[in-house]
């Protein structure tokens, strides 16, 4: 039987390797005539495996085709997206133009306003820096260093003197939102006080109101405890470090041209560029803890690799790693919520994507960018976009809806494929 089953095998190899030979005219009818069972076969074989290409060649869209359907949808004129994981960038590429008139055409090392992605970049960056230190205690008062801060109302006076550090890092100090600080004063001084002035809206503690408000006070602790401005500050002891070259407040007119531009100014009939979009960062001189800082892809890859790493960067300790863990964790403030102590993690319907892990921590900017840092799968997506051009009426909702669809193509092209079961997709993006 064995010897049977052999030979059958014999017979059938060789009956397909001589239908794949070479063969004379006159030979080739009579073989093809006997063997074309064989042929027929592989080449239905053949076939099939060409279909099952083509079909995913036009099934499967990547990454760049999502970028390019996103600035089609007016998301956003242009961006830079950038991937890296602890040793090396993986993926930077820009895509589309400055602004909707496609003049200038995005590149990989343009400069974008950071919005409020500043808080983590910036003042959060600072604190953590002070706390390695051992000059900021947070469960310290915030009047221990800014006494001023209590204000002259009695009753507001109590509660703002019951105000920690923590709460400013977790949105939990009772402070409101946001003001409108630039119609209050002529000076940088009467605006500054006017923020310290600010009365709170809640018991501190008890309810988590991101508040604008709190991280241009936490910028000005930082500035009371170093005794300089916080720029010089953070190019001292963590820009230059990095060897980050293009982050930078109030960026110098020579670099204007690599800035993209935000808002078209109606008063001026000028776009914004190479000021600060927010209103109040600018009102106060341009560093500030809410916003202000500016940056390119390569510089906040720089950033995220320290970040993945626990805080080293080619060897040197940059934050210490106890602090990085710290930071980037659920703070537990009020429980159930998803802040840690200036870092955000992934909740619902997460600006990460969907198959971010629950081990991330990121930050989002109101001009169009992202930052997400994710410590389980060793991997850090960037999405620089100036998507309030030319008006931040452009912006909802398409535009959260595309960031989150970037953020999650970005991880599948990194080899990332299992969902998140804890987050939520827009519902433009459910099957």
């Amino acid at each position: 039987m064995k010897r049977k089953l052999y030979w059958m095998l014999v017979f059938l190899l060789g009956s397909v390797l001589i239908s794949e030979m070479p063969l004379s005219r006159n030979e080739g009818l009579v073989l093809q005539a006997e063997f074309r069972p064989f042929r027929a076969l592989i080449n239905l074989f053949k076939k099939k495996e060409k279909a099952v290409i083509e079909a995913k060649t036009v099934k499967e869209k990547t990454v760049d085709d999502f970028m390019n359907e996103a600035i089609a949808d007016s998301a956003w004129p242009g961006g830079v997206l950038t991937l890296t994981d602890t040793g090396k960038t993986l993926y930077s590429k820009a895509y589309g133009y400055h602004t909707y008139s496609k003049k200038e055409a995005t590149l990989v090392d343009d400069i974008f306003d950071l919005a409020s992605v500043s808080k983590v970049l910036g003042t959060t960056s600072a604190v953590m820096l002070l706390y390695d230190q051992g000059l900021i205690d947070l469960d310290a008062y915030v009047v221990n260093y800014i006494p001023e801060f209590a204000g002259p109302n009695p009753e507001q006076s109590i509660l703002k003197r019951t105000v920690k550090i923590r709460h400013l890092l977790t949105h939990t100090s009772g402070l409101p939102a946001y003001r409108q600080f630039w119609k209050m004063g002529d000076s940088i001084e009467a605006r500054v006080d006017s923020i310290f002035q600010t009365a709170l809206d809640t018991i501190p503690g008890t309810k988590m109101v991101y508040s604008c408000i709190g991280f241009i006070t936490l910028a000005k602790v930082v500035e009371r405890i170093t005794e300089m401005p916080m720029d010089i500050f953070l190019e001292k002891n963590l820009f230059q470090p990095l060897g980050m070259k293009n982050t930078m407040y109030n960026p110098k007119p020579e670099l204007w041209p690599r800035v993209v531009p935000t808002e078209f100014n109606e008063l001026n009939k000028k776009l914004t560029r190479g000021h600060v979009h927010d209103e109040v960062a600018r009102s106060i001189g341009g560093v500030s803890g809410n916003a202000g800082l500016f940056s390119a892809g390569e510089d906040l890859a720089i950033f995220a690799r320290m970040m993945l790493n626990e805080g080293i960067h080619d060897g040197d300790t940059i934050i210490q790693p106890a602090t990085v863990k710290l930071f980037t964790k659920k703070a537990n403030v009020i429980y159930g919520d998803s802040r840690g102590l200036g870092w955000d993690t992934p909740e619902g319907r997460s600006s990460g994507g969907w198959y971010i892990s629950d081990k991330a921590f990121g930050h989002t900017g109101f001009t169009g960018t992202s930052l997400w840092i994710d410590t389980e799968n060793k991997l850090a997506v960037i999405l620089l976009t100036n998507a309030v051009h030319p008006s931040r009426t452009w912006k909802a909702p398409k535009y959260f809806h595309w960031r989150q669809k970037i953020h999650s193509e970005a991880y599948r092209w990194a080899g990332f494929t299992r969902e998140n079961s804890h987050l939520e997709k827009y519902d433009r993006w459910k099957e």
